[in-house]
């Protein structure tokens, strides 16, 4: 089998509810989401996607994944996508880093190896260890009534987790945790994700005026070194994700006892590949994981669906759900929700996801073999 042609679509993702906000006063409206098709001599065609959220959240922007795709790709093509890792390993010599390029290339070889082994990735990544995957409710930087509506909406749902955002404001950030902390019932619990956005003395005013809470914080301050200080002097449970670019960070904060759980997100490791070989370390090790993406559609879903289903139960945390942010679908057969509160894949092989060309529109770049 080789590649014979690569396309690459651009689709815009509006927000379903407005601006979304992050700490630092970093605002979005949607997502520019891009989609690439490996078309291959034999027919079988591979789907992959990547979507950085913004230029301000990593080292990441849209257009540099379309632009790193239209650079790889007199590489790929000819190439074997059946085959990831060897994909990946070419990827790695011919480009240094970016890894949310290689993510939505990955993703594609990945749908592909399904599809000529006629099974759905899980089975791939180690089988169905967890059939319930659960999903986080994200919740508004504001409280008051849009607050009450969407805990109510997403516990009706069957949702027992929750994942809000700090304003980077410490002070507004206390009264807003307390909140949110007394609107929770028995056995359900909040996931507080700073996204860097504290000085190590701001995160720990936070964590110590909210001790009476059981909480996970997530990244509360931009470095890693930053973050290992504020766990040192609280001991709160701290969730590792922008700062934990690469497996040698995380084993590097798993050793120092500091990576009380991370947020595993699919592009910024850099694809399935290097996804999956952290998440078989976590879990060998004993840390638990969210499994998400830094941005995209229902690609993205299915593929961050997949390997939560080959993660051990006790070893998830949950998932994004990505419906709850941006609900335009781009695939011709969505995810299954079997139960409230949880997603499944697709039976079919791969991704199990189709997308619809016709709501995705012509490609914006076509490559294909001489």
């Amino acid at each position: 089998m080789k590649l014979a042609a690569i396309s690459v679509y651009q689709v815009d993702l509006p927000f379903d509810r407005g601006p979304y906000r992050l700490s630092a006063g970093r605002t979005w409206t949607g997502m520019d989401n891009t989609v690439v098709r490996f078309d291959t001599d034999c027919g079988i065609v591979g789907w992959g996607e990547s979507c950085p959220f913004g230029p301000n959240y990593l080292e990441a922007f849209a257009e540099g994944v379309r632009a790193g795709i239209r650079e790889l790709s007199p590489i790929l093509v000819g190439q074997d996508p059946s085959q990831p890792k060897v994909v990946y390993n070419r990827m790695e010599t011919a480009m240094l880093g970016h890894p949310y390029v290689k993510h939505a290339v990955d993703m594609a070889c990945w749908d592909i190896m399904g599809k000529v082994a006629g099974v759905p990735l899980y089975k791939l990544m180690g089988g169905l260890l967890t059939e319930r995957v659960p999903t986080a409710g994200g919740l508004p930087m504001e409280t008051g009534k849009l607050m009450q509506e969407m805990m109510a909406r997403h516990r009706r749902n069957g949702c027992t987790q929750y994942s809000c955002k700090a304003s980077g404001n410490a002070g507004l950030d206390i009264e807003y945790i307390r909140e949110v902390g007394s609107m929770l019932h028995p056995g359900e619990s909040i996931k507080f994700d700073a996204n860097g956005g504290w000085r190590v003395d701001e995160a720990i005013r936070v964590m110590r005026a909210v001790t009476h809470l059981d909480l996970y914080f997530e990244q509360p301050c931009t470095s890693y070194e930053e973050c290992r200080a504020v766990y040192r002097a609280c001991g709160r449970p701290v969730i590792l994700d922008e700062c934990a670019l690469d497996l040698p960070v995380i084993v590097q904060g798993i050793n120092e006892g500091i990576c009380c759980g991370l947020n595993l997100k699919l592009a910024r490791g850099g694809g399935i590949t290097p996804s999956l070989e952290i998440r078989n370390v976590c879990c060998a090790l004993g840390v638990p994981v969210y499994i998400q993406c830094t941005g995209g559609n229902q690609l993205t879903q299915a593929a961050i669906v997949h390997m939560a289903h080959s993660t051990p139960a006790d070893r998830l945390l949950s998932v994004w759900n990505i419906g709850d942010l941006a609900s335009l679908g781009t695939v011709e057969n969505p995810l299954l929700k079997p139960e409230q509160g949880h997603l499944a894949a697709n039976p079919g092989a791969g991704l199990g996801v189709t997308p619809d060309l016709e709501r995705m529109g012509p490609p914006v770049y076509h490559f294909h073999a001489p």
